[in-house]
Order: structure tokens, then sequence, then C-alpha cells
């Protein structure tokens, strides 16, 4: 359950309404009309009555803000609000954000939402979001500050992976996510000079230009990657993160339990399931910084090291 501060404050129309009231009982302390002391009585009752009304409307509800398991940066997700009723009483017209609900029943609960969306990748303060009431006639509005919760935002993944990654262009993504073992993982452009036997012709024979092997792997079942973030810092460190983002996400949505070498929630780096661990992964990613991190023990391990990643893109 999400703690949260209740407050209640005065609408426009019950400032509008306080305003005609005090007006009213000045002009019955001067003129002595007991009509006009009657009337003030009257806004002030109906101002007393409503304060009460609205404050018991939103008193006594349990309220849980549900952010998502994970989200990237750029990309809309959206956090759920759940509110229930536990003092045995209905409720009447609850807001959460731009989601509105018009009846909650005695001892039930209902889920609002409200969408949400990060700039950059980083943990991120959930702050700002309220549950509010204007019941019963709109002269009060009372409100229930939700406190602020923590939530991993990872880097955007990347829209388009650099040319290696692309079958099309004489990589093999589509190779990968398909479960073959001895395909090629990391090529680039032939050039004038270099090795002609490493040249790939059934890759190449699909493009307008040759295509030279850079590294080979044998990918499995249980695959291992381990993404080497050493001699790359400042937007280039960002822009590989967001490489290793776009390409977690399309082997997650191709079903495929990769392991990504990575810190995992004790804070030591072990081997974190694509399919299973996502959140883990995508928090590991948001607090990632340049420099030297533990290396994987195991000898069947695919590392790849991102800054060969950057200068065979560059090439």
């Amino acid at each position: 359950m999400s703690s949260y501060r209740t407050r209640i404050r005065l609408s426009r129309s019950g400032k509008i309404l306080l305003f005609l009231g005090i007006f009213l009982l000045f002009a019955a302390q001067n003129t002595g009309n007991n009509l006009l002391y009657l009337m003030s009585s009257c806004f002030f009752a109906g101002l007393l009555w409503s304060a009460v009304v609205s404050w018991r409307n939103i008193n006594g509800l349990k309220i849980e803000l549900i952010l998502p398991d994970f989200c990237f940066a750029g990309q809309k997700d959206t956090i759920r609000c759940r509110i229930e009723d536990t003092a045995g009483r209905p409720r009447f017209f609850l807001g959460f954000e731009d989601d509105f609900a018009g009846f909650l029943p005695a001892g039930s609960f209902i889920m609002l939402k409200a969408g949400l969306q990060a700039a950059v990748r980083g943990c991120h303060k959930v702050n700002g979001f309220r549950v509010f009431s204007g019941y019963p006639v709109d002269l009060f509005v009372s409100t229930c500050e939700i406190d602020s919760g923590s939530l991993f935002v990872g880097p955007r993944p990347s829209a388009s992976l650099p040319a290696i990654f692309n079958r099309e262009d004489g990589g093999a993504l589509d190779h990968l996510t398909a479960g073959k073992e001895g395909d090629y993982w990391m090529q680039k452009p032939y050039h004038e000079g270099e090795d002609a036997t490493l040249i790939n012709w059934s890759i190449s024979a699909r493009s307008f230009t040759e295509w030279v092997l850079i590294k080979a792997v044998n990918f499995g079942f249980n695959k291992k990657l381990c993404f080497d973030f050493s001699g790359i810092d400042g937007q280039v460190f960002e822009d590989c993160l967001e490489v290793v983002a776009g390409l977690v996400v399309r082997l997650r949505q191709q079903d495929i339990d990769a392991f990504v070498w990575a810190r995992g929630r004790s804070g030591n780096y072990q081997w974190i399931s694509i399919v299973f661990d996502m959140p883990v992964l995508v928090s590991w990613l948001a607090e990632l910084q340049p420099g030297l991190a533990p290396q994987p023990a195991e000898a069947d391990v695919e590392k790849l090291k991102l800054a060969d990643l950057c200068r065979s893109a560059a090439s």
C-alpha cells in the first residue's frame, strides 16, 4: 500500500460561495435584515456540510500505486492506481490524473491509470500523482497526494540496429533469433587490401557489397552474452547502451531466452535471463556507468566489445 497525505481545499465555486456568505453577513450586520442573516447562515452551513461530505468521501481509502516492471526512455508506459474502500461506505467521483470513476461500491476496489514517459535513463523518483474528488457539489476538492516511489528507466532502445546486426545488410541477427548455430555475428564491408579469404560470399551475394567476417559465434540454447563497455565513454557510451537495449528488446520479442552478464539484485555480477529477469536487466542498464566491470569465468561466452562495434559501424 502506498502512503499518502490527505488534503482539502476550496474549489473556485466554493471560494465564490464563501465570498457571498461573508458579503451577506456584513450586509446583515449593517442593515439588521434577518433574511440576510438567514441567507448568510445557509451559505456557511452549505460550505460546512460540503467539506464534511467531501472529506469522508476521500478519507479511509487504501491506495496502491503500481509501477511498471520496467520501462525504457522515450517510450510511453502506464502507471496504475488501485483504490479500495476499507471503511464500508460507497465513494463517488474519484479521479486519478486524467482517469475517472463515477462510483466505488463499499468494500470493493477500482483500477485507474495514468501515462508515464521518461526522457533519459536512470533511477527516477515518481511523484506528483494524486487521487482526488470534488464530490458532492464541487465546493471543495479533496486530494490524496501519493508519496514518491523509485522507477528504473533503461536507455532508449535503438530503433535501427547497426548494419552488422541486420541480415539484409550482411549481419545475422535474424539467424541469432532463430536459434541457429555457427552464424556470423559481426561483419563489416570489405575494403581493398584486406584478406579476401574472410569474405562471406553467401551473405555478400544477397547484398550490393562484399562483407568480411569479424567474428563468428556459436549460438545454441541458453545463449550467454557479455557486453564489454571498456574504452568508451560520453555520448558514445550512451549510444552503445541504446544498441544493447535495442538488441535485448528484440531478443525478448522473439522469445529467445538469452542470458546477459550483468549486475543482479544482490549487487554481484551474474547471468540474467532476458525473458524472466528483464526488470533486473533494465535496472542494470539504467545505472551502468563507463568503466571496467567483472568478467565471467566461463569459456563458452560470447564477449562483445562495444568499442570494436563502434569502429566497425563507423567503417
